[in-house]
């Protein structure tokens, strides 16, 4: 290729030398050659296009992972921004408490401050409401789970005790326990 371009440019050098008519003459003379080497290289370039085929189709992807590479960057920024900001009340005061250390709060900032802190108890004694709400419920069903049973004149568990299938309709009792049973001490926070 560099032979080509450099036997170009040696005869171009040489034409530019040349005086005007017989440079003229020259390239009149050149036409039929230069309208052959034209249709040539407008062959070799469809057959290059023929061949580059593929390759379109890979820019094609290219492109595409590159909208998906700018889609991504977006959601990370969306993401970075979303963690720079609090997600709970407490802390947008808290940010704000350490911040009027630079400088005085004003009245306004003040009564926004207590009110903030004033939703975030509110909302704390709510959490609290229902997680002992969940807690009692969870706590009434085990109970009735492992309700006392009374065998050979004592009071055993009636889930933990184990019992062993001895006929079709009949069973015995081979683990016993005491009721209550562990699992109800640890409902009550009592140690075994």
């Amino acid at each position: 290729m560099n032979r080509h371009i450099d036997e170009v440019e040696a005869i171009n050098a040489k034409r530019a030398a040349m005086p005007r008519e017989d440079r003229v003459k020259a390239e009149a003379a050149d036409a039929p050659l230069l309208r052959i080497q034209l249709a040539y290289a407008l062959e070799r370039a469809e057959q290059a296009e023929a061949r580059t085929g593929p390759t379109d189709a890979l820019e094609q992807k290219l492109a595409a992972m590159e909208k998906l590479a700018a889609a991504w960057q977006k959601e990370a920024e969306r993401a970075r921004k979303d963690t720079a900001v609090p997600a709970d009340l407490a802390d947008v005061a808290e940010f704000r408490i350490w911040s009027a250390l630079e400088r005085p709060l004003t009245e306004e900032e003040v009564h926004e401050h207590i009110k903030i802190l004033r939703y975030a108890r509110l909302l704390s004694v709510e959490a609290i409401e229902i997680a002992h709400g969940t807690y009692m419920a969870a706590k009434k069903r085990v109970t009735a789970l492992h309700e006392p049973v009374q065998h050979m004149g004592k009071t055993w568990c009636g889930e933990c005790s184990v019992r062993r299938r001895t006929g079709p309709k009949t069973e015995e009792w081979v683990a016993f326990i005491p009721h209550p049973c562990p699992t109800l001490d640890a409902l009550e926070n009592k140690e075994a």
